[in-house]
């Protein structure tokens, strides 16, 4: 017989010789029958191309199998992010929706996540996983999410003001390992290059390289505080020009920061990495072919992942009369070696938050 574009229940029922209920309970994995008569079931259905209808099963179940992802445009690891989220829910036969904030930080950001937020709310949702455009934002600002209890789930950056499910890299844990590499390698006056408490992420991985430099005896000659993750060139030139000749090594929070504090070396004429030792955050694919940067890998492809996992958990054990208390899962960063800095070991295990 061949493949229909709609096929019933009742044509599988009456094919096996079972009543629908069965046929109903084999195809959402909750039956107890033998397992001939579930591979029968199985078997026809395959044959006629049964496809379930998500609508009607949503109604059954009182859930509607999307799954909300919310991040902004411009963030730099998103999209590999995305990717590990998308699988997992892509195995659980669950969609994931996707929902852009144009602008990665900013009071306009911050407005337009609010009104995706709010047009969530209307619809029928099993779960939102949030990357946050706005860390301080007030607990009011998810109270209907909680009050409806969806599970919410934050990713990457964590809020100060609320506490819920988050999944991120453990930040503080890689600046320090950048001051354990620096130190490794000999540096004793090195250069951070921040953004100041921009976002947590930056302050975390600071706080951490300071802690590092404090353990390991090596002084800060001087700490550069960007305005934002972009390149920032004319900034961190003028400030690398001040103290030349007075600084062995650098860490840059992000990537982009640290090329370009590569290229500021050139420009002084500081040979990396013979004269100078340059670490970045983010281990991301540039296209620059002038920079192989020793940097840090936050794996955001499982990082997505484990998000999705302890989304999907949430969703499973379904509301409850009190909020599940707030799991926090911090994945460790790895040092990748390029030609602006040799290798300095592992990552130390204990100690970091």
């Amino acid at each position: 017989m061949s493949k229909r574009t709609s096929v019933s229940m009742k044509q599988i029922a009456e094919e096996a010789g079972v009543s629908m209920m069965t046929v109903s309970r084999v195809l959402r994995n909750e039956s107890n029958v033998s397992a001939k008569t579930e591979e029968c079931i199985r078997g026809i259905a395959d044959r006629l191309g049964y496809k379930s209808n998500r609508l009607v099963r949503g109604m059954q179940s009182g859930r509607s199998g999307i799954v909300s992802v919310v991040m902004p445009a411009g963030h730099a690891i998103a999209p590999t992010m995305l990717e590990g989220i998308y699988d997992f829910f892509h195995e659980q036969d669950m969609i994931m929706a996707l929902d852009l904030v144009h602008g990665n930080l900013g009071e306009k950001a911050f407005v337009e996540q609010g009104k995706i937020i709010n047009r969530l709310l209307e619809s029928r949702v099993d779960g939102i996983l949030l990357l946050p455009v706005n860390e301080e934002a007030s607990p009011l600002y998810f109270k209907e999410v909680v009050d409806r209890k969806i599970p919410l789930l934050l990713i990457d950056r964590n809020t100060t003001h609320f506490s819920t499910d988050f999944v991120g890299t453990d930040d503080f844990a890689g600046g320090w390992e950048a001051a354990r590499v620096l130190a490794q390698n000999a540096c004793k006056n090195v250069v951070l290059i921040s953004t100041g408490d921009f976002v947590s992420t930056s302050g975390l991985r600071a706080k951490g390289f300071l802690d590092g430099l404090s353990e390991f005896g090596i002084r800060l000659t001087t700490h550069i505080i960007a305005p934002n993750f972009t390149h920032n060139a004319e900034l961190i030139d003028h400030e690398l020009k001040k103290c030349q000749g007075q600084f062995d090594g650098i860490f840059a929070i992000a990537d982009r920061l640290a090329i370009s504090a590569w290229h500021s070396c050139q420009s002084l004429n500081l040979s990396i990495p013979d004269q100078v030792k340059v670490i970045g955050f983010g281990a991301l694919n540039l296209r620059d072919p002038r920079v192989a940067l020793s940097s840090f890998d936050q794996e955001p492809y499982l990082i997505g992942r484990e998000a999705a996992q302890l989304l999907y958990k949430r969703i499973e054990q379904g509301p409850a009369v009190k909020r599940p208390k707030p799991k926090t899962l911090l994945h460790r960063p790895k040092f990748v070696e390029g030609t602006s800095c040799p290798h300095g070991g592992s990552l130390r295990t204990e100690g970091a938050i």
